[in-house]
């Protein structure tokens, strides 16, 4: 499970697959949710939004989505779509061209999103913090959706929402000490090549890898990582040493 993501202030420069990418934020879509307004970094939980890249022509933009895709079909105002849909933050890459939610997306709409790592809870009183040891940014694969509620009442605050859900593999060697799950991580051609339009389903299966990284690092993090309010730094705060890759001990218990 990827539920709780950290991004940069600012996305750093971004060179991928040779090519360094040269971004605008592009504006928000007429009547778009007010809620997109509002910047997260540190500690972004399912409903909150975060910066998502996304290719449109030959170039890659920059764009605030809400983390849990919401579908394109979905019917119900903003408030009954947004809780019978709190769960789509993570797509698993085993399922996701068979679920109603995903299949769309998952062929025409597809995204990455930059992070600079994310939290897992082997268990409750223990969250870690994954990262790249350097720092640099990590690529999540995901898909996006847009959705627009016709209630009225949802007009004021703004009636469209842009989404997104993250693609979830098993784990690497490394990842598997902390969960069963892992993000899809791309770098290279493969994160260029994954926003390209026009890719079948046997296409996009060829993406569906472990992670396996020796810049892969996770180390112990205060619970205040568990209060979804806190949005400071102090949520990926090491209060331990890295865990080694070296030996296949898992620290769930």
């Amino acid at each position: 499970m990827c539920g709780r993501l950290n991004q940069f202030a600012k996305i750093p420069a971004l060179s991928i697959a040779g090519r360094a990418l040269r971004f605008e934020r592009r504006q928000a879509r007429a009547g778009e949710d007010k809620k997109s307004e509002v910047a997260v970094v540190n500690n972004i939980c399912p409903t909150d939004y975060a910066d998502v890249l996304r290719l449109e022509g030959s170039e890659v933009g920059v764009e605030r989505m809400r983390f849990g895709l919401v579908p394109s079909w979905a019917r119900g105002s903003k408030a009954e779509v947004g809780k019978k849909f709190s769960h789509t933050f993570n797509a698993r890459s085993e399922s996701v061209f068979e679920l109603a939610s995903f299949r769309g997306p998952i062929l025409h709409r597809r995204c990455l999103i930059p992070v600079r790592g994310w939290h897992e809870w082997p268990h409750r009183a223990s969250p870690y913090f994954i990262h790249r040891s350097d720092d640099e940014p990590l690529l999540l694969a995901g898909i996006w959706d847009v959705w627009q509620s016709q209630d009225p009442a949802d007009f004021a605050n703004g009636s469209v929402v842009t989404s997104m859900s993250v693609i979830t593999t098993p784990p690497g060697r490394y990842m598997g000490k902390f969960h069963d799950r892992s993000p899809l991580i791309l770098e290279g051609d493969s994160a260029l090549a994954w926003m390209q339009p026009g890719l079948r389903a046997d296409d996009l299966r060829a993406f569906f890898k472990p992670y396996e990284s020796e810049q892969l690092e996770a180390y112990r993090v205060s619970t205040v990582a568990n209060q979804a309010r806190n949005k400071t730094e102090a949520v990926f705060a090491p209060i331990s040493d890295p865990v080694p890759h070296e030996g296949n001990e898992s620290v769930v218990e």
